[in-house]
């Protein structure tokens, strides 16, 4: 009972760890993807993890957001300091850092252009609803930073909902020494790492120690998906979700969660079970067409004379060595000898004529006894002289005519066309297993003559199959 609780507490920890593992290979890879959002609402993910990626706010955006956070303070905290002309030169400020994001598009290098257009729509909407007219952005942000008493606290409010966080969206990203962006996930992935690698280890010294393959390097093969999974590049992380599979057999061999009999289970287990019927059936399909072209081709038949050529002589020789001890195992055989009884015996019983003076049971068993004793004599002679230099020889002779005769009956062209139509009519019917084909348009033929005698022309066409069994 106390090594089935450890074993559920360990399966417990691995699952656990894994899921962290998951979550966070996903976490970094959708990061820069819903950067914006955790800007928005989950401002202080966004002030963790940047530091990890070698993000740190954009100059420009950061000098206008640093700026407008300044008048936002000095309205709340000290709005007697706000007088006419300090309203003036902040806004001649932000108005000139609006014009120079304009123009220099920061947020055009990392693909972000859609929140500098929401940037602008924001300002532009606002002075449409608050002075009536629709102006250019140039013209809306200069009317926007036109600040006075009695507006400040309506461009402040449009500025904390709207304006803000779409400056924090935009970034600079540092180089590496390589070329390539700072990246420092590793740091955060290290101890996963770690604790999988020693587990791989672990389980490769069991398997060991439990003689679970017949080889040592066996075990690396079977789990190939965890050593890609280990392997720390950024280019091969993507198999670390395969240890979500993993972690969906930890699942059930735990017996913690019964996730087969949910109906998240059924579903996986389920299309599971169709993508891999699909990828086979296609593979399948693809293969028996790569068939077909070299069928086409002539290929096949041209390889097959040449195995022949190159085998006859070897074949020959085997048949003529093996076929009497195939003859002595044949006669040794008592189901032969009962078989060939039986079927005399019927025979004799239908077709026997009844002779006068002497019975038909003691005819019928000399016949049968007659018949037994000379085809065991028949075999025996035969595998005495098959055994014999000149039975061997004469043996593999023939052989070796019959394949000759299939070599010059391959190079026929006449031959060859009907192999290939009936080989890629085979290939076909196989193929329409795999994947459903369209019908064919029917074509309309020759009406048939009347009368009771119907014209020829009628009658549907032979296939290849049909006219090569012909």
């Amino acid at each position: 009972m106390a090594r089935l609780r450890w074993d559920l507490v360990w399966d417990a920890t691995i699952l656990l760890i894994a899921t962290l593992n998951v979550l966070l290979i996903l976490f970094d890879m959708t990061y820069f993807a819903l950067r914006p959002r955790y800007i928005r609402y989950a401002p202080a993910i966004a002030a963790w993890y940047d530091r990890y990626k070698g993000v740190e706010p954009h100059w420009t955006t950061d000098r206008y957001r640093q700026l407008g956070d300044s008048l936002s303070t000095l309205w709340r905290s000290y709005p007697a300091r706000l007088d006419t002309q300090t309203l003036r030169s902040l806004g001649d400020t932000l108005f000139r850092l609006s014009v120079q994001i304009l123009s220099e598009r920061p947020y055009e290098r990392f693909g972000l252009m859609g929140y500098q257009e929401g940037l602008k729509h924001a300002v532009k909407n606002y002075i449409l609803l608050t002075e009536g007219v629709k102006v250019p952005a140039t013209e809306a942000f200069r009317r926007f930073w036109a600040l006075t008493p009695a507006n400040l606290p309506g461009r402040l409010a449009l500025y904390e909902k709207e304006i803000r966080w779409r400056l924090q969206v935009c970034y600079y990203r540092h180089y590496a020494i390589d070329g390539g962006f700072v990246d420092e996930f590793w740091k955060l992935d290290l101890p996963f790492l770690v604790f999988f690698w020693l587990e791989f280890w672990a389980g490769w010294w069991a398997a060991l120690r439990t003689r679970q393959y017949r080889h040592a390097w066996m075990y690396p093969l079977v789990h190939w998906y965890d050593v890609l999974a280990l392997a720390p590049f950024e280019a091969l992380r993507f198999f670390r979700l395969l240890r979500i599979w993993k972690l969906y057999v930890r699942l059930n061999r735990s017996q913690l969660i019964n996730f087969s009999n949910t109906v998240l289970g059924q579903l996986l287990t389920q299309q599971s079970r169709t993508i891999a019927k699909a990828i086979s059936n296609e593979v399948a399909y693809q293969i028996l067409e790569q068939v077909k072209r070299q069928v086409a081709s002539g290929e096949n038949l041209a390889q097959l004379r040449t195995l022949l050529k190159a085998s006859s002589t070897l074949t020959g020789e085997l048949i003529g060595t093996e076929a009497a001890p195939v003859l002595r195992m044949l006669r040794q055989q008592p189901a032969l000898y009962h078989l060939l009884e039986t079927s005399l015996r019927q025979a004799l019983e239908k077709e026997l004529p009844t002779l006068p003076g002497l019975p038909k049971e003691r005819l019928q068993a000399w016949i049968q006894q007659t018949v037994r004793r000379t085809v065991e004599r028949l075999l025996l002679h035969t595998e005495a002289y098959l055994a014999s230099p000149e039975g061997q020889a004469a043996l593999t002779e023939l052989t070796q005519a019959i394949l000759d005769h299939l070599i010059r009956r391959l190079e026929e062209a006449e031959m060859q066309a009907r192999l290939n139509a009936y080989l890629l009519e085979i290939l076909s019917a196989v193929q329409r297993g795999f994947r459903a084909w369209p019908e064919p348009a029917l074509t309309p033929g020759p009406l048939p003559a009347e009368g009771p005698e119907k014209s020829q022309a009628a009658e549907s066409p032979k296939s290849p199959l049909q006219s090569y069994k012909a």
